[in-house]
């Protein structure tokens, strides 16, 4: 590593290109109150960094990569980053060298300040290192650390793990993530996410175990990350099984009435204000469904997130319907007034699926208005059949659900 001058940070300097800059800063957040504001780009894509780091990492000194690390060019300090790698992995027989690489590695941490530069080091590097060796380190950056990239650091060094089939560090320290305070920033939510995504490719089960414990606990973005190598049934099962349904009561009334106000706001700030005007239902209404058993609640955590009418018997809106015909003039069920307080998707899957255990033929209509509602019914596969008039003379889209035998 001997040749004089900073080759590295005169290689990366020659290949700046002021057309890139603009897209790589928007891509990096570097604006106001963003995640990456204020860092300063070359306008250099990886694939040339790379290049250059391979045609100058071997004449590339410790005092280069000093300079280049504390660079206010994000490019420079992904340079020295994967310098850093290339010095590190041609190492495997110099033990000191290696833990000069790590001693530097987080020395440095302030200037490793976006998910790329994290992402692309943290664990060739200090995943690598603590293969067989105390991994405490992983954890303190986790819980402990200064930033959100330093926290993220302590994630994604797990995927040296992962690779080897080690999936512990993977699960704890996603808990640790999860026992915080206040809301996961986005980026962290991801990198859990990822990671456990990629602890599920090595065993679903543990996977579908932990993520059944802590459903309603894991932040959307990070549930949605570690949920897509799995199928739709598996999902639906994490689903429902973290979702109670029962009877509702008059006790339950106040809480159903919430919720009914909040839907129709949700309704019409969706172009739909028509469907349930004039504080439509009433509470004599709800408590008429109560009295007849045919209201049901749905509760997560204890607390009621959403409540739905299942009727059986002949409908008499659905006695006569035009432009249309039911798919058959057996017995049925029907759902009415499904609303939720808008704590979670898939409410309407909940509802259908708890009809199904009990009746082969469910009904359902809404406003034509209600677009989410329409696309909601069809993806459970619903048929449209036709129109119905309600008891006020307005029309609504009917459908019909059979299940095969």
């Amino acid at each position: 590593m001997g040749e004089s001058g900073n080759i590295l940070k005169t290689r990366m300097m020659q290949q700046a290109d002021p057309l890139q800059v603009e897209g790589l800063s928007r891509f990096f957040k570097t604006g106001k109150g963003q995640y990456g504001e204020g860092d300063l780009f070359l306008g250099i894509k990886v694939p040339v960094t790379r290049t250059i780091v391979k045609e100058c990492w071997t004449d590339t000194s410790f005092s280069d990569l000093e300079e280049c690390i504390t660079s206010p060019y994000h490019e420079i300090r992904l340079a020295a980053l994967l310098c850093l790698v290339r010095i590190f992995k041609s190492s495997k027989k110099n033990n000191a060298l290696r833990q000069e690489c790590i001693d530097f590695y987080l020395s440095h941490t302030a200037y490793i300040n976006n998910w790329d530069l994290v992402d692309l080091s943290c664990y060739e590097l200090l995943g690598a290192w603590l293969v067989d060796k105390d991994r405490t380190t992983l954890y303190e950056l986790a819980d402990k650390g200064k930033t959100i990239w330093e926290q993220r650091i302590g994630i994604v060094s797990t995927m040296a793990f992962i690779r080897r089939g080690e999936l512990k560090e993977c699960y704890e320290i996603s808990d640790i993530m999860l026992a915080k305070e206040g809301k996961m920033h986005d980026l962290l939510q991801k990198a859990c996410g990822w990671l456990l995504r990629e602890a599920g490719k090595r065993n679903q089960n543990r996977l579908v175990s932990y993520l059944q414990q802590r459903w309603d606990r894991i932040p959307s973005t990070m549930r949605s990350y570690a949920c897509e190598k799995l199928d739709k049934e598996t999902i639906q099962s994490l689903r429902q099984k973290n979702v109670i349904i029962c009877k509702a009561t008059e006790k339950d009334l106040e809480r159903m009435l919430e919720i009914f106000a909040h839907a129709r706001e949700f309704m019409a700030s969706t172009g739909n204000p028509n469907q349930w005007a004039d504080n439509y239902p009433s509470r004599e209404l709800l408590l008429n469904d109560i009295e007849h058993s045919d209201s049901f609640v749905m509760l997560q955590d204890g607390c009621i997130i959403a409540t739905f009418v299942l009727r059986t018997g002949e409908d008499p809106t659905y006695k006569t319907i035009y432009g249309g015909k039911w798919l058959d003039d057996g017995p049925y069920a029907t759902i009415h007034r499904i609303a939720s307080d808008g704590s979670r998707k898939g409410i309407l899957h909940l509802a259908v699926r708890f009809a199904l255990k009990q009746y082969n033929s469910i009904r359902i209509d809404t406003h034509s208005d209600n677009s989410i509602m329409r696309t909601a019914i069809l993806r459970e596969g619903f048929r449209y059949c036709g129109l119905i008039k309600c008891w006020n003379g307005t029309e609504r889209l009917a459908y019909q659900y059979v299940m095969q035998e």
